[in-house]
């Protein structure tokens, strides 16, 4: 629509220019300079007020528009330092535009980031390569090491692999150590990428309340629609922990299949915090008038 406003008023900026200097008398000639000054005059108003700016898709969950703010400032100061860790910063911005494709000049950012980052690889290729596959491979090692502290300790080592470093995580996310479980579930919610849904989902049945707890919260970063059975089954869970992260992650799906168990859920849920991210959850999903009186089951 904006495209189009911009059209007309060019065009009819030109046909107005046009009568005044070859036709000046020509009837047609005050209509077309009137049309271009309304046109001009919506053109002004649309740059201030943002009347024909395009519309989204989909709506950006509120309770996520914090965590969006967090990542852009963090990313903005990061790029102002020498040593740049472009690594995060194309994280952040991935990760922002992710919830939301128009925020800011996020993309333009992450444009630049990743040229920086093509021209770190460049500078030296060859000698960067064997030293990653290097370490890599050390790394893989480690995830049999006897000693629990260690491999919890290269879980924070395989996060800058990006998703590479998925399938190590996933075999993290089976140690016998609960810990182990714990950061490398963490770990999994940082990276990202649909590989890692379903073994957090797996996750989020786990014997240990703590392990369920942090794939839960990790689930609200991959979220997507096949999710949505294993986040309605963690909605049941005895840890009011999970059912609270499980009810965040189900809101920012944006999915509307998870309206019904998350009220159904406020029908019998007594923790107050469990609640009120529920509450924040069907606000995510445009359900804005549920707080007040408890739902009612459908046959009462």
């Amino acid at each position: 629509m904006r495209r189009l406003l911009r059209i007309l008023f060019f065009l009819s900026l030109g046909a107005a220019g046009s009568l005044t200097l070859f036709a000046p008398d020509h009837a047609v000639a005050p209509t077309f300079r009137t049309i271009t000054a309304v046109l001009l005059v919506v053109v002004l108003l649309d740059k201030l007020f943002g009347w024909f700016r395009p519309s989204r898709k989909t709506r950006t969950p509120p309770s996520q528009i914090a965590e969006i703010e967090r990542l852009y400032f963090r990313s903005m100061r990061e790029m102002l330092n020498d040593e740049l860790n472009v690594i995060q910063v194309v994280n952040d911005l991935q990760r922002i535009l992710l919830i939301d494709p128009h925020y800011k000049n996020a993309r333009h950012y992450l444009s630049r980031a990743l040229i920086l980052q093509g021209m770190r690889k460049s500078t030296d290729a060859s000698a960067d390569r064997s030293r990653n596959s290097a370490e890599f491979r050390r790394l893989q090692d480690q995830l049999i090491d006897p000693d629990p502290m260690v491999r919890r300790s290269v879980v924070m080592e395989f996060i800058q692999y990006g998703e590479d470093a998925i399938d190590p995580l996933i075999a993290l996310l089976m140690d016998e150590d609960a810990d182990v479980r714990i950061t490398a579930a963490t770990a999994l919610g940082w990276v990202g990428g649909k590989d890692a849904v379903e073994p957090l989902i797996v996750a989020l049945q786990d014997e240990n309340a703590f392990v369920r707890r942090y794939a839960a919260r990790a689930m609200c970063w991959v979220v997507n629609d096949n999710a949505l059975d294993g986040l309605i089954a963690g909605l049941q869970d005895e840890d009011s922990y999970v059912r609270s992260y499980c009810a965040r992650a189900l809101g920012w799906s944006q999915n509307r299949r998870a309206v019904r168990p998350l009220l159904e859920l406020l029908i019998g849920e007594e923790n107050a915090d469990v609640r009120e991210y529920v509450f924040t959850a069907l606000d995510d999903l445009g359900e804005t008038d549920m707080r007040g009186e408890r739902p009612m089951k459908a046959n009462a």
